[in-house]
């Protein structure tokens, strides 16, 4: 998800001073704020796992 600076600030209420990775509440990983080019990026990362079957069959 994209958005301004000014965006990301009101949608969670703090402030990113300078380009960086923040901590988001609810955020599953980083925002990264690029001040240069007004914009904030958060992308979660999609990871599968398989897990082998450890059910006993009765």
């Amino acid at each position: 998800m994209s958005g301004t600076v000014a965006q990301w600030e009101r949608w969670t209420g703090m402030a990113f001073p300078r380009s960086s990775r923040y901590v988001v509440p609810g955020g599953l990983d980083l925002l990264a704020v690029d001040r240069e080019r007004d914009q904030g990026l958060h992308e979660e990362t999609n990871l599968w796992m398989r897990h082998p079957d450890t059910m006993t069959r009765i």
